[in-house]
């Protein structure tokens, strides 16, 4: 589903049937200025005594907060130099959002880059994840920032990095090493074609395939690769 970028400082300024609202795992409330008019202090001080919502999740708040017909709380992860495989929890936080919006029966949502200020998150790797799960939504997507750089950086050039290297495969999947230091993880199962980045690979890849697993013969890596060089990222 197509999706836009627009810069603004009131979130409710943004036409859309879905809002959602960036929390800690313990349910306070990001403080950035566009959630400041849309929920004013009271509602953040409601919405800490909600119980424990884990990092990568999102649901719908009990509350609804006019212009929007729906809330999503959501809580996307912080950058811990890749130790806690981060990039991974925050598509993974996309997904459960744009599914959120779905089972809600909206058809547009509105959604700062989640991650990107307080949870320290490189802002490029975030637009990326981003932009990789609203491709895949039904659901019309409405990025907003109230940041210039980071509005530049999404609406600039965002092209995926060419592979260096196979590196092997492990049960479903194909690690393969990009340009940009980053890896790419690709589904070798011939029925499903799913490309995800990542900014390391675990340690069963360093000593090689899963000795349980045949190698994978040439021709099913170059099959894999043109899945990469098809992707749009």
């Amino acid at each position: 589903m197509p999706y836009e970028v627009v810069r603004e400082t009131d979130i409710s300024a943004v036409p859309a049937e879905a809002a959602v609202i960036a929390v800690e795992n313990r349910m306070l409330v990001a403080d950035a200025p566009f959630y400041q008019r849309l929920i004013p202090e009271e509602g953040r001080a409601a919405l800490s005594q909600k119980v424990f919502l884990p990092v990568g999740s999102a649901e719908a708040a009990e509350t609804t907060v006019p212009p929007f017909k729906h809330l999503i709380l959501a809580a996307a992860p912080r950058w811990e130099n890749t130790r806690g495989n981060e990039i991974l929890i925050l598509h993974r936080c996309y997904q459960n959002i744009f599914r959120t919006a779905e089972k809600l029966g909206c058809h547009s949502v509105v959604t700062p880059f989640l991650s990107t200020f307080y949870y320290g998150f490189p802002k490029k790797d975030a637009v990326c994840a981003a932009y990789a799960e609203a491709k895949k939504t039904a659901v019309q997507v409405v990025f907003i920032t109230d940041s210039e750089e980071l509005y530049r950086l999404s609406r600039g050039d965002l092209q995926k990095s060419e592979i260096v290297s196979y590196i092997g495969y492990y049960r479903d999947h194909a690690i393969f090493a990009l340009e940009n230091g980053r890896f790419a993880r690709v589904d070798i199962r011939p029925e499903i074609r799913d490309v995800t980045l990542v900014p390391f690979f675990e340690p069963c890849y360093v000593i090689g395939n899963n000795p349980l697993q045949e190698p994978l013969p040439e021709s099913e890596v170059m099959r894999l690769k043109r899945i990469y060089q098809d992707w749009e990222g």
